[in-house]
């Protein structure tokens, strides 16, 4: 049944199907926190299938909070509870420039921020979601636990042991032995080294419980779930869309994308499983996003969007490769009404999609272009990257020599169909990320990127038709700090809640410096070194290494073998 909330007169009123309101007693009560917008959220499939997990056991209560506006008191969406009268604060954390949002969803809720600092009588604070995975450290001082893996094999458990009359030394000491995946931050203490303490050398265990590592839960075989939306939503980036996920993982091995490596191994849902959600789908709503790294890889793809045609739905997709587009999907692009698709070349040069393992030819861009806009798809968005490991003034060169390359294809098509739209780029600095065979490398400085963005905008500044958008140089700079740090990051967290990142980065200059824009030893320790991911370091070190030759790898098998280690790690 369609819930309707009218959020204020000047908003228009906010429909909802599947929310869930349980009023029983005894219940475990949990807020369920997304530390951004209602918007971004619910667009959240993650978020959305945390939600269902929890509420799907009869004896808890998953009730959502979001970061109010202004001055809003912190309550639920479901029965209007404050955040502070819960058993537990559950955090879904996707993204790093969330943490300060965080912080200050804590704050407002008068709950201490510190683990250290609370008591039994305070709600028991945990973390979840990719961005704890990737690296717990820089929030891990503010949180009790934290989960780390996939929601699935960790949910139920926790559940099972977790009462609210129990004291959290009790939890812990239950929890940690019998439950991979959880990690408790109080139970380790960093080690630094003796030249002024500036380098992270070590995890100290406290506790005779904890685990060296602690390993990430991974479901191995997808065929026994769907992952799908739980509560449709008129208020979001994806109004009214229903949400599938198809996969989970990527077999390509792009060096930069942190969602290739922390999700291996590449998992697909069988096709039926899909085929089954769109039926679900179709009781809601005519519109279907379907979601994963990267959904034309999927071997069932063609009967998925002959289904969703069959069905008279409207599907759009995530991600699509351009040296992946079958005739069934740009049709499907088609038939559902999409006048705009995404081309990710990432880099302008072949030397430079090498070394990040892109293994796209030019040829399959222009082609790509192509077919998109003979289906009737008029305008481009071609999405690259600046500033990656062993880029050259070339290499820049060449992403202006491409894009005029591709929009003269654009071009030539768009004549011959009488109907010409725009092409639109999206510069963004590269971020190296945890987990990933750039994990070494530095992160370029802003003039440098500053003048690489101007190379680009000089090159293109006289061609009609084009659009150039880039990412805030200075966030994405937070960003990589947030992405890299260790448990200092909760001070720099605290003192820009307190009085802005500029005041707060500036405070911790130095600290900062190091972990953004330095490149790394190759022995050094990680702060998520913490966490086992289940590939094997050397293997990343190696692909860093081929990446220096400009070599590229093939893609996973996807078959049991020994190349990373994930084959041999448990689940």
């Amino acid at each position: 049944m369609a819930k309707k909330t009218r959020r204020s007169k000047k908003e228009t009123v906010r429909i909802e199907k599947g929310s869930i309101v349980k009023r029983q007693k005894e219940l475990i009560k949990t807020a369920l926190v997304y530390p951004n917008t209602y918007q971004a959220g619910m667009s959240s499939l993650g978020f959305q299938t945390v939600y269902g997990l929890i509420n799907d056991l009869d004896h808890v209560a998953a009730e959502r909070v979001f970061l109010p506006k202004d001055k809003e008191r912190l309550r639920s969406e479901e029965t209007g509870m404050e955040l502070s009268r819960f058993d537990i604060i559950f955090f879904s954390v996707s993204f790093e420039n969330d943490y300060l949002n965080l912080v200050s969803i804590l704050k407002r809720a008068g709950i201490p921020l510190r683990s250290s600092d609370r008591d039994d009588s305070y709600p028991l604070v945990i973390a979840g979601g990719v961005a704890c995975f990737l690296n717990p450290e820089p929030i891990a001082p503010f949180m009790d636990i934290m989960l780390l893996g996939e929601g699935e094999l960790l949910m139920e458990p926790f559940f099972d042991t977790y009462t609210p009359d129990m004291p959290r030394e009790e939890l812990y000491e239950a929890l940690v032995p019998s439950l991979a995946g959880v990690y408790v931050p109080g139970y380790y203490t960093p080690e630094y080294d003796r030249e002024g303490g500036k380098s992270l050398t070590g995890m100290k265990a406290l506790n005779e419980h904890a685990p060296g590592q602690v390993r990430i839960r991974r479901v191995l075989e997808l065929g026994d779930i769907s992952t799908t939306t739980r509560i449709l939503s008129s208020d979001t980036a994806f109004k009214n869309i229903f949400l599938i996920e198809t996969g989970r993982g990527c077999h390509h091995g792009c060096r930069f994308c942190s969602a290739g490596f922390i999700y291996r191994p590449p998992r697909f849902y069988p096709e039926d499983v899909v085929i089954r959600a769109l039926g679900d789908a179709k009781k809601l709503t005519d519109k279907v996003g379907l979601v994963s790294a990267a959904v034309s890889d999927h071997p069932g793809i063609n009967a998925i969007c002959a289904r969703g045609i069959e069905e008279d739905l409207h599907l759009s997709f995530s991600s699509l490769r351009a040296d992946a587009l079958t005739d069934e999907l740009i049709t499907t692009l088609q038939r559902s009404g999409v006048k705009t698709a995404t081309i990710a070349p990432e880099a302008g040069s072949e030397r430079m999609r090498c070394i990040i393992n892109k293994k796209i030819s030019e040829e399959q861009l222009l082609s790509a272009t192509q077919r998109l806009v003979e289906t009737g798809i008029i305008n481009l968005k071609l999405y690259y990257m600046i500033g990656l490991p062993f880029e050259q003034e070339e290499d820049i060169l060449a992403i202006v020599e491409l894009t005029r390359k591709i929009r003269e294809r654009f071009l030539e098509t768009s004549r011959k169909k009488h109907k010409i739209g725009t092409i639109t780029l999206s510069i963004n600095p590269f971020i190296p990320k945890p987990a990933t065979p750039f994990q070494w490398a530095p992160m370029e400085r802003i003039p440098s990127l500053k003048k690489k963005l101007k190379v680009i905008k000089d090159g293109l500044k006289r061609v009609p038709n084009m659009h150039i958008n880039s990412e805030s140089f200075r966030m994405a700079r937070i960003n990589a700090l947030l992405s890299r740090g260790d448990r200092r990051i909760a001070d720099i967290l605290e003192a820009a809640e307190e009085m802005g990142w500029s005041r707060a980065l500036k405070e911790f200059k130095d600290y900062c410096e190091a972990q953004i824009h330095a490149e790394r030893p190759k022995d050094g320790y990680f702060p998520w070194d913490i966490v086992d991911t289940g590939i094997k370091r050397p293997f990343l070190w190696k692909e860093y290494d081929r990446a220096r030759a400009e070599k590229i790898t093939p893609d996973c098998p996807m078959i049991d073998c020994n190349r990373c280690g994930i084959c041999r790690s448990p689940s």
